[in-house]
C-alpha cells in the first residue's frame, strides 16, 4: 500500500512539475509613436529581481512560471508602464508600447552603460548636450539605407560632398573640419584630404555619428567647420551573431562592355622590382635591359560587368569573469562594385572663351572595400571600465580611362589611362573611466593609427591620330607614355587624460592632450622613349607587340627612372594642449559651459627644391582658444544655445610641401607653397530647439564665421600652364541659417527635412592669376536641402517593413577658381533622389532594398567668359542609376 502510494504521489508531482515549469515570454518595446524599437529597455517581475534587457531589435524574452503575473516595463526618459501576463502565453509576442515622458528631456542623468543607435536615445543625448549637437544612429541609417558613413553625414544640415570626396561645412572645405574615431583623432590615408575618407567606415560597424558645428576645449582646436565623430559599435546587450549577402549593380553597367589595364586581384597590389628602384640610376640602366621589372603591362582587356557582391558577419558576446563582465564584439564585411561612364566630357579655355583643349572620354572604374572591427571591454568595478577597440580599413579603387580629343597645340590625341589607389587604415584605441565617489572621474585614452596611400602603376598611353585617320604614338616628348609609383604613410599616436569634479549641479574639467603625426612620401616615375618605334597601331587595346620587354632588351624601347630628390618629402605636427572647462548650472534655466584651451603647436616640412636642395619649413606656434557655450531651458521642452569661440586652421603637409604632382596629361597640376601660415576662425552660433513627444523636433540656427587669413586654392600661371596651388587670403566670412525639422504625420509615417541658406565670401592677395579677387569660397553652395520620408507600420508578431524615400538638393558652388580672364568654374544645381526599403519575415530573416540615384542627373559645370559676355559647358559626366538587393539573418 506504501508503495502505491509513493507511485501515486510521484505521478502527481510530476504532473505538477510539468503545470508549474517555466515556459518562455517573447516580447518587443518600441516608442509608441515613433514605432522605433527601444534598445536596453528593462523588463521586470514586479517584486522581484528576476528579469532582462531587450536586444538591438527592441525584443527579449523572458522565462517564467505557469499562471498570472505583473511586469514592470521601464526606459530612460519614457513612462513606466505595469502590464499583467499569463504564462504560457501561446505563440505570439507580446507589443510593449511605451510613451515619451517629456518631464525628463530637460534632464537626464544615466548612470547604466547606454546604446546610443537608436534616434530617439541620440535625441535624448541632443538635448542633454552641454554644446550644440547633430546625430544619426545606426539604426537610422539602417531604415535609410545608407552605406557608409559618408551617406549619413551629407543627410545633416548644411553639409554636401564635393565630387572629389571633399566635406563641405556651411562653405567651409575639408581643412575647416575634423574627424574622431570614439573621440580619437585618426589620420586620413588621403594625401588631398585632411579629413578621413568617411565612405571607408561601413555602416554594419557604426553605432553612431555624432555632428558638432561649434566649438568645446575638449576637442583640438582646428576645426571651424565641424568636428565629426564616429562611434564603433560595441557589445551592449544580449549575445547575437549576425550574417548578411547583398547584391547589386549600376543600371548603366551591369552586363555591358566594361575595359580594364592589364591588372592583378584589387585584393593584392601591382609591384616593380625592388632592385630596379633602390639602385644607381648606372646600374639601373643595365639592370632593365635584362628584366622585367615590372608585372604588368600596357594592353587593355574587355569583359562583361557582373552583379557587385558584398557580405558582412557580426559576432557579440558577454562573458561572466568572476563578479565582472567581459564584453567582445567582432565584425567584417567586404564589398565590390563597378561603375562604367560613358561619353564624359571635358574642356580647357582661354581667356577669349577660345577651347584649347577638349576630350570625350568613357571611364570604368572597380572598386574593393574590406573592413574589420574588434572592441572588448571590461568592467573592473561597478565604476570602473577599461576598453579597446581595433578597425581595420582598405579600399582599393582602380579606373581605366579612354579619352580622345585635342590638346592645346592641337593635336588630335587618344589617351589610355588607369589609376589604382589602395586607402589603408589600421587603428588601435584603449580607453578608460574610473569613479571615486560621486564626485570625481578619470577618463584617459590612448591610440595608434596608421595609413597609407599608394598609387602603384599609374600607366598611362598616349596616341596621334593623323590627318588619314590611322594611329601612331605621341612622342613630343618621353612624359606622355609613362608609370608612376606613389607611396605615402602616415603615423599617428595620441595620448589624452581628463578628470571632472562635481560639486553639486556644476562640474569642473581639466585635461591634458598630446598628438604626434608624421608623414613620409615618395614617388617614382618611369617615362618610355619612343624615339625609335613606329608600329602599325589598329587597336589602342593592344600593346605589346611594341611596348614589350623584347623591344626593351634590343635596345628599341628605352625607360627611363626618374627618381628625384623633389619627388619626395617628409612631415609631422606634435601638439600638446591643455584645457579648462567648467559647467555652471548659473540658474534652474541657464546652464554655461566655458573654457580655455592652450595648444603649442610644431608643424614642418622636409622638402627638396626644383634644384633639389634641400629644405624645411618650420611653422611653430602656441596659441590660445576660449570657447562659451550657452543653453538655456525655455520651459520643459525648448532651449536656446549660444557659443562663442575661436579657432584654427593649419595648412595641411601637402599644402606646406612644394611638390609637384599630376594625375594624367592634359590633366590639374598641383604644388604646394611653403609660404603658408596659419588662418584664425572667430565663430558666432545662435540655435533655438523644439522637442515634442514622440520625437518631433524643430531646430533653427544662425551662424557667423570671421576668417583671418583663410587658406585657399588658388590658381597660378607657370611655364605658360595652369598650376593649382595655395595662398593666405586677406579675410573671409561664412554666415547663414540652418532649419531642422522631425515630424510624426501619422502614427506611421514620418517626416524629416533640413535645409541650409548660407552667404560666403574671401578677399584674396595681390599678385595671382585669378580673375575675381573677391568671391565665395570654394565648394560652397549657397543653398541645401535634405528631406526624407519613413513608413515603417506594426505588423503582427515580429514581422517588420520599413520604407523610406530620401531626397537631396545641393545648390550651385565653385567648382574651380577662374584666371587669367576667366570666370569660376561652376557646379550646376544637382537633384538627387534613393529609396530603401526592408522586411524583416521573423525573428532570423530579413530583406533589404536599395535604389540610389534614381533621378540620373548629370554633373554639370559650366565657366563664365567675360569678354564674350557667355557661358561655357566645361565638364559632364553622369554616373548611373544603381540598385542593391540584401538578406541578413539573425541568431
Amino acid at each position: 500500500m506504501q508503495k502505491k502510494t509513493a507511485i501515486v504521489l510521484t505521478f502527481v508531482a510530476l504532473f505538477f512539475a510539468a503545470v508549474l515549469q517555466a515556459a518562455p515570454l517573447r516580447g518587443r518595446v518600441i516608442d509608441r509613436t515613433t514605432r522605433e524599437p527601444l534598445i536596453g529597455a528593462t523588463i521586470l517581475l514586479s517584486g522581484t529581481t528576476r528579469g532582462t534587457t531587450s536586444d538591438a531589435s527592441g525584443e527579449f524574452q523572458l522565462e517564467l512560471p505557469r499562471g498570472e503575473h505583473s511586469l514592470e516595463i521601464s526606459y530612460v526618459s519614457y513612462l513606466p508602464q505595469q502590464l499583467a501576463v499569463r504564462i504560457p502565453a501561446g505563440d505570439g509576442v507580446l507589443l510593449v508600447e511605451l510613451e515619451p515622458d517629456a518631464q525628463t528631456l530637460t534632464a537626464v542623468t544615466v548612470t547604466a552603460r547606454k546604446n546610443l543607435e537608436s534616434e530617439r536615445s541620440l535625441q535624448t543625448e541632443r538635448i542633454a548636450s552641454n554644446v550644440a549637437i547633430e546625430n544619426m544612429g545606426a539604426r537610422e541609417m539602417e531604415l535609410k539605407g545608407l552605406a557608409n558613413v559618408k551617406e549619413g553625414v551629407k543627410k545633416i544640415s548644411g553639409i554636401s560632398i564635393a565630387s572629389a570626396g571633399q566635406l563641405i561645412v556651411r562653405g567651409l572645405g575639408d581643412r575647416y573640419s575634423i574627424t574622431t574615431l570614439n573621440g580619437q583623432p585618426i589620420a586620413s590615408p588621403n594625401p588631398d584630404n585632411k579629413l578621413i575618407p568617411l565612405d571607408i567606415f561601413p555602416a554594419s560597424a557604426v553605432r553612431n555619428i555624432t555632428v558638432s558645428k561649434v566649438y568645446e576645449v575638449t576637442s583640438y582646436a582646428d576645426y571651424s567647420g565641424a568636428h565629426i565623430d564616429i562611434g564603433t559599435k560595441d557589445q551592449n546587450g544580449e549575445n547575437f551573431f549576425t550574417a548578411g549577402f547583398s547584391v547589386g549593380g549600376r543600371f548603366n553597367t551591369l552586363g555591358r562592355s566594361f575595359y580594364r589595364m592589364d591588372h592583378r586581384s584589387l585584393f593584392t597590389r601591382p609591384g616593380v622590382d625592388a632592385r630596379a628602384m633602390s639602385c644607381s640610376l648606372s646600374e639601373y640602366r643595365d639592370y632593365v635591359r635584362t628584366k622585367n621589372i615590372f608585372d604588368t603591362d600596357f594592353s587593355v582587356s574587355r569583359s562583361t560587368s557582373l552583379p557587385s557582391f558584398g557580405g558582412n558577419i557580426a559576432w557579440g558576446h558577454n562573458f561572466k569573469v568572476g563578479r565582472q563582465t567581459l564584453s567582445i564584439l567582432a565584425s567584417g564585411g567586404i564589398d565590390n562594385g563597378a561603375q562604367r561612364m560613358d561619353d564624359a566630357q571635358t574642356r580647357i579655355l582661354e581667356g577669349t572663351g577660345t577651347v584649347t583643349d577638349e576630350y570625350t572620354y568613357d571611364s570604368f572604374a572597380s572598386e574593393l572595400k574590406m573592413a574589420a572591427l574588434a572592441n572588448v571591454g571590461m568592467t573592473l568595478r561597478e565604476s570602473d571600465r577599461v576598453g579597446y577597440t581595433f578597425f581595420y580599413a582598405r579600399n582599393a579603387v582602380d579606373t581605366y580611362m579612354s579619352r580622345e580629343g585635342f590638346d592645346a597645340e592641337g593635336h588630335n590625341l587618344v589617351g589610355s589611362n588607369d589609376v589604382l589607389h589602395i586607402y589603408k587604415l589600421m587603428t588601435h584605441q584603449l580607453n578608460g573611466q574610473h569613479d571615486f565617489g560621486e564626485r570625481w572621474q578619470l577618463r584617459w585614452s590612448g591610440s595608434y593609427s596608421s595609413t597609407s596611400s599608394d598609387e602603384p602603376d599609374r600607366r598611362q598611353v598616349m596616341f596621334r591620330r593623323r590627318d588619314d585617320g590611322s594611329l601612331t604614338l605621341f612622342k613630343l616628348n618621353q612624359q606622355e607614355t609613362m608609370r608612376y609609383f606613389g607611396e605615402l604613410g602616415e603615423h599617428e599616436w595620441n595620448g589624452h587624460v581628463a578628470a571632472d569634479y562635481r560639486f553639486g549641479a556644476h562640474k569642473l574639467t581639466a585635461g591634458v592632450a598630446y598628438k604626434d603625426k608624421s608623414r613620409d612620401y615618395r614617388g617614382t616615375r618611369f617615362y618610355y622613349d619612343l624615339s625609335a618605334l613606329d608600329p602599325e597601331i589598329d587597336d589602342i587595346y593592344d600593346t605589346n607587340g611594341y611596348l614589350s620587354f623584347e623591344n626593351v632588351q634590343n635596345g628599341s624601347l628605352t625607360i627611363n627612372r626618374q627618381q628625384q630628390p623633389k619627388d619626395s618629402y617628409e612631415a609631422g605636427n606634435r601638439i600638446l594642449a591643455g584645457y579648462l572647462s567648467l559647467d555652471l548650472q548659473a540658474t534652474e534655466a541657464l546652464l554655461i559651459n566655458a573654457g580655455v584651451r592652450y595648444e603649442v603647436s610644431k608643424q614642418w616640412v622636409r622638402y627638396y627644391d626644383d634644384q633639389s636642395l634641400a629644405k624645411r619649413r618650420d611653422l611653430d606656434k602656441n596659441d590660445l582658444f576660449p570657447a562659451l557655450n550657452l543653453k538655456y531651458s525655455l520651459g520643459e521642452r525648448q532651449q536656446l544655445r549660444l557659443s562663442l569661440s575661436r579657432t584654427v586652421t593649419r595648412p595641411s603637409f601637402i599644402e606646406m610641401a612644394p611638390f609637384l604632382y599630376q594625375e594624367s596629361y592634359g590633366s590639374m597640376q598641383l604644388r604646394g607653397n611653403e609660404a603658408l601660415q596659419n588662418g584664425y576662425n572667430y565663430n558666432v552660433d545662435l540655435r533655438y530647439e523644439l522637442f515634442n513627444r514622440g520625437g518631433d523636433m524643430l531646430s533653427v540656427t544662425g551662424y557667423y564665421k570671421f576668417l583671418d587669413q583663410p587658406i585657399e586654392r588658388v590658381q597660378m600661371l607657370s611655364g605658360g600652364a595652369a598650376v593649382h596651388t595655395f595662398r593666405n587670403a586677406d579675410n573671409g566670412m561664412a554666415a547663414g541659417i540652418e532649419v531642422e525639422i522631425r515630424k510624426a504625420l501619422l502614427p506611421d509615417l514620418r517626416i524629416g527635412v533640413n535645409g541650409s541658406y548660407m552667404y560666403t565670401n574671401v578677399k584674396l592677395p595681390e599678385g595671382g592669376a585669378y580673375t575675381n579677387k573677391e568671391r565665395a569660397l570654394q565648394g560652397a553652395s549657397p543653398y541645401l536641402f535634405n528631406a526624407d520620408l519613413t513608413y515603417a507600420p506594426a505588423l503582427s508578431g515580429e514581422r517588420r517593413l520599413s520604407l523610406a524615400l530620401l531626397y537631396n538638393l545641393l545648390g550651385p558652388r565653385i567648382h574651380a577658381v577662374g584666371i587669367s580672364g576667366l570666370g569660376d568654374v561652376k557646379q550646376r544645381t544637382m537633384h538627387t533622389l534613393d529609396f530603401a526599403a526592408s522586411y524583416r519575415f521573423n525573428r532570423l530573416f530579413e530583406v533589404k532594398l536599395q535604389l540610389e540615384n534614381l533621378l540620373d542627373q548629370s554633373y554639370v559645370f559650366d565657366q563664365e567668359v567675360p569678354q564674350a559676355g557667355t557661358t561655357v559647358e566645361v565638364e559632364r559626366y553622369r554616373p548611373g542609376p544603381g540598385f542593391k538587393v540584401g538578406l541578413s539573418i539573425r541568431f
